[in-house]
């Protein structure tokens, strides 16, 4: 059996009025379908999900079905990963889609040479099908990154969702290596955490610059929802420091492998304390930091840190008072800076 490039991973709850759509634009691309799979983990939807899959499966030879109780989104997409075949794991959210044939001109990219880790352009669209925003990679394709660049490079305040899974291809034998999975009970930024650990021991990164996924804006998904501001992501975000720094543990990682993850620790341990500040439950904000105290993470190591995170960082390691000051001032400037820019847009 020949084996395939690309295994996709659909984790499925709830979504049975979209994932026909995500699934026939994944089908009809320009390369066989001999080379990938597309493994739909139907994790315990009250809908019709499974009969929806089902009957494409009587279509298309090259889908899998994995029916597992209600585990959620991290344990579907490692279920799914752990029975993957291919050489390069691409996560799809069941609600996109991508461009029709456009498998390949990233599968090119591929074949000449051997890397770790591809950004795949993404545009989003609002909920009445108009595009809002698009990745602009062109200055980027062409050249190779490290893990740490790579992880840096897209980012910042003009890049939508930077900490995002799904856009994106990982070499498989980086993530049984590693044993890089998605984390359990960390509710928000799972994905920021599992790219993390992938980032961390990547050693070539590249970037395509083609259409390729449709990412659609809708009600109630988690990343429009307050979660980023409940207990439960509070408690998850003190998961994920934990999970992070026995990873690095773990595996050993040497002092350039360990300035990601010491910025990755800050960022999980300032995002409970800031959302924290802009809640409701303000009263959080000293219970977070008291749990960080016992964690000895009342002062970081913040080599490896960049950006807010390292102004955050250097207030912190002075004092919580100097922390809660910085916050603000940089809250108000960005607050500033945006009413400005819409006066500007209205003019």
């Amino acid at each position: 059996m020949k084996a395939k490039l690309l295994s996709i991973i659909i984790p499925a709850y709830n979504v049975a009025a979209y994932i026909e759509r995500c699934i026939r634009s994944l089908e009809n691309q320009d390369i066989s379908q001999e080379d990938y799979e597309i493994i739909v983990v139907n994790d315990g939807s009250p809908d019709a999900v499974k009969e929806v899959v089902e009957r494409l499966q009587k279509e298309f030879h090259n889908i899998i079905l994995i029916n597992q109780e209600n585990q959620g989104v991290s344990m579907a997409r490692n279920n799914g990963i752990a029975i993957a075949t291919g050489t390069y794991i691409l996560p799809i959210d069941p609600d996109d889609y991508v461009v029709h044939n456009s498998f390949k001109q990233f599968v090119a990219c591929l074949e000449k040479q051997e890397v770790d880790v591809v950004y795949l352009p993404f545009e989003f669209f609002d909920k009445n099908g108009k595009s809002i925003w698009r990745t602009d990679f062109s200055k980027k394709t062409g050249q190779i990154y490290s893990g740490l660049d790579g992880y840096f490079e897209p980012r910042g305040l003009s890049m939508k969702d930077p900490d995002r899974s799904w856009a994106m291809l990982y070499r498989k034998t980086v993530l049984n290596q590693y044993s890089i999975l998605y984390p359990k009970n960390v509710p928000y930024l799972e994905d920021g955490l599992f790219l993390a650990k992938v980032f961390s021991v990547a050693e070539k990164v590249i970037f395509c610059n083609d259409n390729f996924y449709q990412r659609t804006t809708r009600e109630g998904s988690a990343t429009n929802s307050k979660l980023l501001y409940s207990d439960k992501a509070i408690n998850g975000f003190l998961l994920a420091i934990d999970d992070i720094k026995q990873f690095a543990i773990q595996n050993q990682l040497n002092q350039e492998q360990q300035l990601l993850i010491n910025h990755v620790v800050a960022k999980f341990v300032f995002l409970p304390l800031t959302a924290s500040l802009v809640s409701s439950k303000k009263s959080n904000f000293f219970k977070v930091y008291h749990i960080l105290k016992e964690k000895k993470l009342d002062k970081l190591d913040l080599a490896g840190c960049r950006g807010t995170y390292l102004l955050y960082g250097k207030a912190y390691n002075k004092s919580i008072i100097h922390f809660i000051i910085s916050f603000y001032s940089i809250k108000l400037k960005r607050d500033l800076k945006s009413k400005f820019s819409k006066l500007l847009s209205n003019k």
